[in-house]
């Protein structure tokens, strides 16, 4: 059942200030809303909010998650129907500056939720993955680049520059935690195609397939995964789908609808083979 929450959408940005004074005691009351928020949907381990995440993270256990797997807005002003031009599609906070501030005051309000031996692992593009690297050197040890080869190249003068066919994933971690599974770790991933547009249920929707193979890679057995910018929901499916638990919040409500159906579908269908089997 998807729960109604209050959602004040028309939350001034200018209100959010600096990473260094996002401190919320000075906030007047009509702001605190999220103390009472609820989960949008909840459904085996999956818990999601619509809402803010500057607001949403503060509530949530200290200490508590141990793998951060997002794909926030690139700042690169996404349109999902023609280049350049205006889109009903476009990715909330997905403009340049307003992009690398919201991902700043996300990760502030994020620290304070990550296990002593956490993993990050955030999605960038190439044109602003210095921006995201400074956001989250300040809350963990910087530990590589990983190239998430899509086999696809986007649209353009192909001859004036080289096929942007791959998108940038930083790996920090806090602690000595290693990676987990067996053999030696490849920071080029391939064998994940992008998910075709007629599929997709958001405009930068990732595979689910990349997803559960950096979950299960980062994130210990019962451990806890989030994800800020859970758009629709791939990363709760992939942690589902290990047996994992998952937070993810989400601003837009369509979205938080089309995550919360997939997960059902999924559930489902997993009870119908096991019915079978």
């Amino acid at each position: 059942m998807l729960l109604d929450v209050v959602y004040h959408a028309t939350l001034a940005p200018q209100v959010r200030h600096a990473v260094a004074s996002a401190s919320r005691r000075g906030r007047d009351s009509k702001c605190r809303y999220h103390r009472l928020v609820q989960p949008y949907f909840t459904q085996d381990g999956v818990t999601l909010y619509h809402g803010d995440a500057r607001d949403v993270l503060p509530e949530l256990p200290r200490q508590s998650v141990d793998l951060l797997l997002t794909d926030p807005p690139y700042g690169m002003g996404y349109g999902g129907d023609t280049a350049g031009g205006a889109s009903a599609n476009n990715v909330a906070a997905d403009g340049v500056r307003q992009g690398i501030r919201v991902i700043r005051q996300v990760m502030f309000e994020t620290a304070p939720l990550l296990a002593r031996d956490a993993h990050l692992l955030m999605f960038c593009h190439w044109n602003s993955w210095p921006d995201f690297y400074d956001a989250l050197s300040g809350y963990a040890t910087m530990r590589n680049a990983l190239i998430w080869h899509k086999a696809a190249g986007s649209t353009g003068n192909i001859l004036a520059n080289y096929i942007r066919d791959y998108e940038v994933i930083l790996y920090a971690a806090r602690g000595s935690r290693d990676i987990l599974g067996e053999g030696r770790y490849t920071s080029i991933l391939g064998g994940y195609p992008t998910v075709p547009p007629k599929q997709r249920d958001h405009p930068t929707q990732k595979p689910v397939g990349l997803l559960r193979h950096l979950a299960a890679r980062h994130c210990p057995t019962g451990g806890l995964i989030l994800d800020p910018f859970a758009g629709a929901g791939s990363t709760l499916l992939a942690a589902q789908e290990l047996g994992m638990r998952s937070i993810g919040v989400e601003m837009d409500e369509s979205y938080c609808e089309a995550a919360a159906k997939r997960i059902q579908q999924a559930t489902s269908q997993g009870a119908l083979f096991d019915g079978a089997a």
